[in-house]
């Protein structure tokens, strides 16, 4: 069922069902009322008729023919004689039952056409009644009358609201069919096809969400086809190098002392090559396993601080000669899977070595903090260097999977990527975020944040 659709029976359905429940109130309770009237009107008569001692049928009589109501009288002997006969045609006497009932109040009585009336009894002495009716056939005609016009004003309400709603979600509906079109061209690729709809209605909302949505497909797609070439260069390097050493050692005769001598040196150039190609690969299956949804699989407990210790001392030990200080929470646990933050550490630190020169200074601070409304807390990792640092471009982008922040293809220099796409899964992987800043030493400055163990 369409929106349009679907919209119109919601409204049909309330203005129907609002207009019958309180329509019908009005009608039933107008209904009740006039009932209330007539039956008011008789008790005064017959309390005027009771009143009138011994000239009790006379005065019935006389407001008989003053109200237009139909008087009767019972007498001793059973014997039922209309005095006066108004709307009400009574023929037959009301049984003992109903008049017993009807002199301390009045009550209705149904039948057919004008026999429609209410009764009032009025007890005499010697046993006789006087008997008041008077028809309420007018008052409910009127209410049949009133009911009929309810029902074709909600009719007329149900079309107005149609044609208002087909009036007014008109446009919304076309934006909205235009939304599906360009959706479904989405869906076949053609993303640089979709148009932005300004303004501030939800569907303009809608479209201005796919706009976004869209611009981080195109993005993505984009940052996809950049990593796919830098993957398929640093693939395809060893890959050649490796190729034309084996056409070399195939051509050369390897039992004489130029055939050894080569060997000698080829053969450390494709191991060399070989290790190069299991990195890569072995950190392409790393991402493939940080972009499945969910935490990291194997979680326990890691003191982060005693892991960072570690990774500042290696590095001290691998560049002794640059300056390294750090300010590290005595104790900082979190629920880590210790192999992706040994990943993580080492990418960190890894970075450091090959971008910035082996003088350049260092600090390392490792903090805890609490959050308000958070008792448990977060601990911050922060890493400032004075290299070079970054372009603003790449700090305004932030980190995200196969971001490269050096345009060099070579992985001697600037890499294939992987290392800050790595950074930025391991911390996603386990609950935190990661974010990349210019450095108070003039370099870049890392700042990690993961939840305490407790947080977890």
């Amino acid at each position: 069922m369409r929106l349009q659709q679907r919209l119109t029976i919601t409204a049909a359905g309330l203005i129907t069902g609002v207009s019958l429940i309180v329509g019908s109130a009005s009608v039933i309770g107008g209904y009740g009322r006039e009932i209330s009237g007539l039956k008011h009107q008789l008790s005064v008569a017959a309390e005027q008729i009771t009143e009138a001692s011994t000239q009790e049928l006379s005065t019935a009589l006389l407001i008989g023919q003053q109200q237009n109501l139909t008087v009767g009288l019972l007498d001793i002997n059973g014997h039922f004689t209309i005095v006066h006969e108004g709307l009400v045609p009574l023929r037959v006497a009301p049984s003992l039952t109903v008049l017993k009932t009807a002199s301390t109040d009045a009550v209705q009585r149904t039948g057919t056409s004008y026999n429609h009336y209410v009764l009032r009894a009025i007890p005499l002495a010697n046993n006789e009644w006087i008997v008041l009716a008077i028809t309420y056939q007018p008052q409910l005609e009127a209410m049949t009358q009133n009911a009929w016009a309810l029902v074709l004003y909600t009719g007329l309400a149900d079309l107005l609201a149609v044609a208002l709603i087909s009036v007014l979600i008109r446009r919304d509906l076309r934006q909205i069919r235009e939304l599906i079109a360009q959706a479904r061209r989405i869906a076949s690729g053609r993303i640089g096809d979709f148009k932005s709809q300004a303004g501030d209605t939800e569907v303009n909302q809608l479209s201005s969400a796919l706009d976004s949505m869209v611009q981080q497909l195109t993005a993505s797609r984009d940052e996809m086809q950049r990593f796919l070439g830098d993957a398929s260069h640093e693939l395809r390097t060893p890959l050649t190098v490796i190729r034309g050493y084996l056409e070399m050692i195939g051509g050369l005769d390897l039992t004489g002392a130029r055939g050894q001598e080569f060997l000698a040196t080829a053969v450390p150039k494709l191991q060399s090559e070989v290790l190069r190609m299991q990195t890569l690969i072995e950190d392409l299956l790393l991402l493939a396993e940080l972009g499945e949804p969910g935490q990291a699989r194997h979680l326990a407990q890691l003191d982060l601080s005693a892991a960072v210790s570690d990774a500042v001392s290696s590095l001290r030990d691998l560049q002794p000669g640059r300056p390294v200080t750090t300010d590290l929470a005595e104790r900082a646990v979190i629920q880590a899977d210790s192999h992706l933050i040994g990943q993580l550490l080492g990418n960190v630190f890894g970075n450091i070595r090959r971008h910035t020169g082996a003088a350049v200074p260092v600090a390392v601070t490792l903090a805890t903090d609490a959050v308000s409304g958070d008792a448990t807390g977060w601990v911050t990792l922060t890493i400032d260097d004075a290299g070079p640092g970054l372009s603003p471009e790449a700090y305004e982008r932030g980190v995200g999977f196969f971001e490269r922040f050096d345009p060099s293809r070579s992985r001697e220099n600037g890499g294939s990527g992987l290392g800050m796409s790595i950074m930025a899964g391991v911390v996603a992987k386990h609950g935190g975020e990661m974010r990349l800043e210019p450095s108070p030493l003039g370099g870049l400055r890392s700042v990690i944040r993961l939840p305490l163990a407790a947080a977890l």
